[in-house]
């Protein structure tokens, strides 16, 4: 029986946990996965034996980590190519900027910049039409209804330099840079979506942007405070059940698997899908090309400088 195999961030907790599982109901997939701690990883070995899993060191917060974990999944490949690639990891900081030694602001670097670095080092181990499918957010968009509810007001894209050191609007208060922060990544990674697509070969890769929705509850507000972290784990998702938008780590995740093996959009690029599997509008800026060849520009120097 042929393999496929397939490549995750982001899968120790979470969407990505439950996106593994779904992944690995199948007999014939094998998984790679970056993981900061692949010792603490032990709901993900528990899914199955590590002739079909294969977790490796990964900081998205430090190029040097990007490029080793490259360099050992080229070498965990041998030859072979990935069946599609999921850039699902992410953090969110709701405190004071915190740079990377890299000199870059770690939700830039932890979510975007690291994601774009190694699609660029993988992609000539892609197999053609291979998925590439990062996670986005509805906190990109300004108009998102559900976002302005908890306090986001979009991306602020105030060009790559400034993103990338996480110099927004230093009006805002520091729990709101960092929200702001946060929904400015996911629209870097919507706009890097749009202006992969645009440069892809017919035969290429399809890059889809994917938006999993409200998930109260999942890991993302692991660096907020005592009080905000109980309320995100017990209260609110109880309260976000009938909120539009709203959605649960098996739903999306169970989408997010549909798009990555191909069964829906086996021909679609530059998408940006939520977790019903509807094909939505992103954001009026995250349409803008200038930001989108700006940003692939940014991003495209530093994984050459790797």
């Amino acid at each position: 029986m042929s393999s496929s195999v397939h490549l995750l961030t982001g899968a120790t907790s979470g969407i990505g946990l439950e996106l593994a599982a779904r992944l690995l109901a199948d007999p014939a997939c094998r998984l790679v996965v970056g993981a900061r701690r692949p010792e603490a990883a032990v709901a993900l070995r528990a899914l199955v034996g590590p002739d079909r899993l294969e977790i490796l060191p990964l900081d998205l917060a430090s190029l040097a980590s990007t490029s080793a974990f490259a360099l050992s999944v080229e070498r965990h490949l041998a030859g072979e190519k990935l069946a599609s690639f999921a850039g699902n990891a992410g953090l969110q900081i709701t405190g004071p900027r915190r740079l990377t030694a890299d000199g870059y602001e770690e939700t830039f670097q932890a979510n975007f910049l690291g994601h774009a670095v190694l699609i660029e080092r993988l992609l000539p181990h892609l197999a053609p039409a291979a998925p590439v499918v990062l996670t986005a957010s509805g906190t990109h968009d300004p108009a998102d209804r559900g976002a302005r509810l908890f306090g986001f007001r979009g991306g602020l894209f105030v060009g790559a330099d400034r993103v990338a050191r996480g110099e927004l609007d230093p009006a805002a208060s520091p729990k709101q840079q960092g929200m702001d922060r946060y929904a400015t990544s996911k629209l870097c990674a919507i706009l890097q979506v749009h202006a992969l697509a645009r440069r892809a070969a017919t035969d290429g890769p399809r890059f889809i942007a994917f938006d999993p929705g409200l998930m109260p509850g999942t890991g993302l507000a692991r660096e907020r405070s005592i009080l905000e972290r109980w309320a995100w784990s017990t209260v609110l998702p109880v309260l976000a059940r009938p909120m539009p938008g709203a959605s649960t780590a098996p739903r999306s995740a169970t989408a997010y698997a549909k798009i990555l093996t191909g069964r829906v959009f086996p021909r679609g690029t530059g998408l940006h899908v939520n977790f019903t599997l509807a094909e939505t509008p992103s954001s009026r800026d995250s349409r803008r090309e200038d930001w989108q060849d700006e940003l692939f520009r940014f991003a495209e120097r530093v994984a050459l400088e790797r």
